[in-house]
């Protein structure tokens, strides 16, 4: 392969040079004939031998980084913190947040009255007939006596709290 390319170079050369002189591209040129030649094996094959060799074509490292090296590339000094840029106030209570994420206070007030809904949901009885399959109606403590169509077939929760002005009075799939 690489004779031929030797010989290439060799051709190019020779026509860049012999073209002020009248030779052009389309008159009859020089030509070098090539033999490849194959030369003889003078190692000796072993399976080490052919492992270190073919080592590339695996993909594999020789041997393996240890931690302390990881760890000094991913803790180095040169890592240094980038500022955010994103950060927004929420309108609810006045905390910063990233913009694309819902703000971490108003997050947490709104999991802890979840999480309380959902104590009350499994304080069920079922030995006085009630299921856990029910539809669920949530009553708050400032909300009037529900109307009948909520009360027909559905469990009542009653939170002794009154209702958040987030929360919507009923979820409805638009």
């Amino acid at each position: 392969m690489s004779s031929r390319i030797l010989a290439d170079g060799i051709i190019s050369f020779l026509s860049r040079f012999l073209r002020p002189f009248g030779f052009h591209r389309k008159t009859p040129s020089l030509c070098l004939a090539c033999v490849p030649c194959i030369q003889p094996f003078s190692g000796e094959l072993n399976v080490n031998s052919v492992l270190n060799d073919f080592r590339i074509v695996f993909g594999v490292p020789k041997s393996r980084t240890s931690k302390p090296k990881k760890q000094a590339r991913r803790f180095a000094y040169t890592r240094l913190y980038s500022l955010k840029d994103n950060l927004v106030v929420c309108q609810n209570c006045g905390e910063y947040h990233e913009m694309h994420t819902i703000c971490g206070n108003c997050y947490s007030r709104v999991r802890e009255l979840t999480n309380k809904i959902k104590a009350k949901i499994m304080e069920y009885n079922p030995y006085i007939g009630e299921s856990q399959d029910k539809p669920i109606h949530i009553q708050f403590s400032d909300s009037g006596k529900p109307a009948d169509e909520v009360v027909n077939g559905k469990r009542i929760i009653e939170m002794d709290i009154p209702r958040p002005s987030w929360f919507k009075r009923t979820f409805k799939a638009d």
